[in-house]
């Protein structure tokens, strides 16, 4: 028999930090990505002339990735369409589809699921929602579906969030039912268990491990892992965030054999066409805004993001600035966030759809004692060459600005390295004539 196991497609995914417009496109930047890795993988599953064509195909959990947490957000209406065309082409290739509620993509107070009128529609399709897993643990009953048809037993271990277990004191009622799924298993059929959650934030029971189980189909992890030579997470299908970074997306594809001890377990990739630049840039104290753009921007001109801005192929970046920094009068980490946002998400210069700049949290005020560089008691400016900064200041961060009011940048950096000259003098001389009257 041979089973596709799948999860995490987190269909309606919005990541929060990307191009605001929507330029003769359907639907955001980004979100478009989770619907095409769900439906490259139902198109390769119900493709007659290929291999790859399961017996049945387990979901593992978060189908949709709205509600979540605090975020009560149904799924957008185009996840719904998309999950409708996918579900109706399973049905048309007849294959069975059992699908579990993970902790993303199900309402918190109510009954119904947001995958609830599916399985009215298409009846190849078994779903299995937080709630049933919980009148299974309050009535201590057995949780699962069987395919005589296969000779298969499938049984179900929705997202329960086992951590909130501890605070009602029923830790024990839970072990017990996770003891009874596992004793529910038939020796005339293989069997098959399904899960969401981990053991290592206390979302899974360990013991649910400990089955007597042909194969275990697990979900919430993002990253594809072996866990046991029985027991598989099949991963994201897409980068949800930048801590999946170099993971592969994809599902597997699961032979099992009655009486053979191992499964076959098999990654099928799936390809997604952007880039993705994850890099960190060390910056120093003497750093300028214009010098940490530069630094910034030599990145995405490296990895050849200096193109006009293309939908499809338009890379997601994450930038982390490490090292020290404090405030000064050539430095406003504000305005460098601003800029560089600006750039990348903003024009069309740069062919990115995605931009996160992290930074470390810099002290607010310049440690003084540092800038005394003599015996005098007088404090030295923090800049070096006035006229040269300035300079890179303004046609860095005001060059429209310059544009547009036709300024000279020579000529505005001459009048303010002037400026600066006469207030150093003006405060030299009037600190003379405070020593001169107090001797």
């Amino acid at each position: 028999m041979k089973i596709a196991h799948i999860s995490d497609t987190h269909l309606g995914r919005r990541p929060k930090q990307t191009r605001s417009g929507i330029i003769d496109q359907e639907i955001r930047p980004l979100e478009d990505d989770f619907y095409s890795a769900w439906i490259k993988f139902v198109e390769e599953i119900i493709d007659t002339s290929s291999s790859n064509q399961p017996d049945i195909i387990l979901h593992c959990g978060d189908f949709f990735d709205t509600p979540a947490g605090y975020d009560p957000s149904p799924p957008p209406e185009y996840a719904r369409k998309v999950a409708a065309m996918t579900f109706k082409q399973l049905y048309d290739a007849r294959i069975p589809l059992v699908i579990i509620d993970g902790n993303h993509g199900r309402y918190m107070e109510y009954r119904s699921s947001t995958l609830s009128v599916f399985p009215v529609a298409f009846d190849n399709i078994n779903l299995y929602t937080h709630y049933d897993a919980r009148d299974s643990l309050r009535t201590q009953k057995p949780q699962f579906k069987d395919f005589p048809d296969l000779n298969l037993r499938v049984i179900t271990h929705p997202s329960i969030e086992s951590r909130s277990l501890s605070t009602l004191g029923i830790e024990h009622i839970y072990k017990k039912w996770i003891q009874l799924q596992n004793r529910s298993t038939n020796p005339d059929l293989m069997n098959v268990a399904m899960g969401h959650g981990m053991i290592e934030n206390s979302s899974l029971h360990p013991d649910f491990l400990k089955g007597n189980y042909d194969y275990i189909a697990l979900g919430d992890d993002h990253k594809m892992h072996k866990v046991t030579d029985h027991a598989w997470y099949s991963g994201s299908t897409e980068l949800w965030s930048f801590n999946e970074f170099n993971t592969e997306k994809g599902y597997l594809m699961v032979d099992v054999e009655q009486g053979k001890t191992y499964p076959k377990v098999t990654p099928k990739k799936i390809q997604s066409s952007r880039k993705v630049i994850f890099e960190k840039i060390d910056i120093f104290s003497h750093d300028t805004n214009a010098e940490i753009i530069r630094k910034v921007k030599n990145v995405l001109d490296s990895n050849g993001l200096n193109i006009r801005y293309e939908y499809s192929t338009a890379a997601r970046v994450k930038i982390i600035l490490r090292g020290e920094k404090t405030y000064g009068a050539s430095f406003n980490i504000g305005e460098v966030e601003s800029l560089l946002r600006k750039l990348a998400l903003d024009s069309n210069d740069y062919n990115i759809v995605e931009f996160i700049l992290d930074r470390p949290a810099y002290s607010e005020y310049i440690n003084v004692e540092s800038a005394i560089e003599n015996e005098t008691g007088y404090v030295e400016y923090l800049i070096e060459d006035p006229e040269k900064e300035f300079k890179e200041y303004v046609t860095t961060m005001r060059n429209e600005d310059l544009k547009k009011q036709n300024l000279n940048p020579d000529l505005l950096a001459g009048i303010f390295a002037k400026a600066l000259s006469r207030h150093d003098d003006n405060d030299l001389e009037a600190c003379n004539k405070i020593e001169d009257s107090q001797s």
